[in-house]
């Protein structure tokens, strides 16, 4: 396909007609709307070189000596520079040397374009496999609810997910403080059926204080925290904690006795609830399968809760749900 100039007036069958006609070149101008040097022009030429050529010099008259183009080079190698910061640090000591003089020096020396610097990207580490028995443990501020005589009081959850089976022990306690964390991992530890034997906290004060030490060495738990600012680390308690926030307390409750019993209530329906990451399974069921193959691994002071007990949780569970429809109330 022919090229043709975006500012011609004429194509190539055009200038193919004036090459080959015998008037003059006055009129020939005159109804093709040019001048009669470009008549000339193409009659010159002939029929068969009715192309436009190209307007590039044959000859590059370089101003640049070997060692001046050895400086650009090696310039633009070492730091980097676009154009326009390389051209202006340039004229500093090579006036003579213009922006497209150095353009076409790094053209020529096939620098016209850095490679992208390749950025090493971040090596996140895979936590590693354990089998049950790893417990991630976090704390979760509770909503303020009126106390009648005391004003507003907060509490807090407490919240303990096996890794491996995303079993779930929660308990809401009063206070943030050393004996309170202290008293839950003895509950967890008892609550769980299988042994715990790991524990992953952040550094809180009240997870690394030496009450909460002394207790996970006299139950023979490994106690591991994570490194300042990595809650990613923790990540599996803190996603928890933000299901707590999205599927329950979006509720409305009056009173911390009510919120304590939901809590209770989702806790069992949580561990009863199939997920994806377990393949479709319910923590309850992961846990039994996993006791079965390993009869070893269970706890022997676990306690099997009654029917009775579960279902009476439930149905306050339930209870508290429909009764979380209207205004809040104060303690009573």
């Amino acid at each position: 396909m022919f090229q043709i100039h975006p500012n011609a007036r004429t194509t190539p069958a055009v200038r193919a007609e004036i090459a080959r006609s015998t008037e003059p070149s006055g009129e020939l101008a005159k109804r093709y709307g040019v001048s009669t040097e470009t008549i000339r022009k193409w009659r010159k030429r002939g029929a068969e070189d009715c192309r436009d050529r190209s307007s590039r010099p044959t000859h590059l008259r370089w101003r640049a000596t070997d060692e001046e183009r050895a400086i650009v080079c090696h310039l633009r190698r070492m730091t980097g520079f676009a154009l326009d910061d390389l051209t202006f640090t340039l004229r500093h000591f090579l006036p003579h040397l213009n922006r497209d003089s150095i353009y076409r020096i790094l053209k020529a020396e096939g620098l016209g374009r850095l490679p992208v610097p390749s950025i090493p990207r971040k090596v996140t580490k895979q936590f590693k496999e354990y089998d049950l028995g790893f417990v991630h443990m976090d704390i979760k501020h509770l909503p303020k609810l009126h106390v009648i005589g005391s004003g507003p009081r907060k509490r807090y959850l407490y919240v303990a997910i096996d890794r491996a089976s995303r079993m779930v022990h929660l308990a809401v306690k009063d206070e943030e403080t050393e004996a309170c964390a202290t008293a839950f991992l003895r509950e967890a530890a008892a609550a769980f059926p299988f042994k715990v034997t790991h524990v992953l906290t952040d550094r809180g004060s009240c997870f690394t204080a030496d009450g909460f030490e002394a207790a996970c060495r006299k139950l023979g738990i490994d106690h591991r925290k994570t490194k300042p600012y990595t809650p990613q680390t923790n990540g599996m308690v803190e996603r928890f904690n933000g299901r707590i926030g999205q599927e329950v307390l979006v509720m409305c409750i009056g009173t911390h006795d009510a919120l304590e019993r939901l809590l209770h209530g989702y806790n069992l329906a949580y561990n009863a609830r199939r997920q994806r990451v377990l393949n479709g399974q319910s923590p309850d069921q992961v846990v039994q399968t996993r006791l079965g193959e390993k009869p070893e691994l269970a706890n022997p002071a676990y306690q099997i809760p009654s029917p009775c007990d579960r279902t009476r949780t439930k149905i306050a569970a339930q209870l508290t749900v429909y009764s979380a429809k209207d205004v809040s109330h104060p303690d009573n």
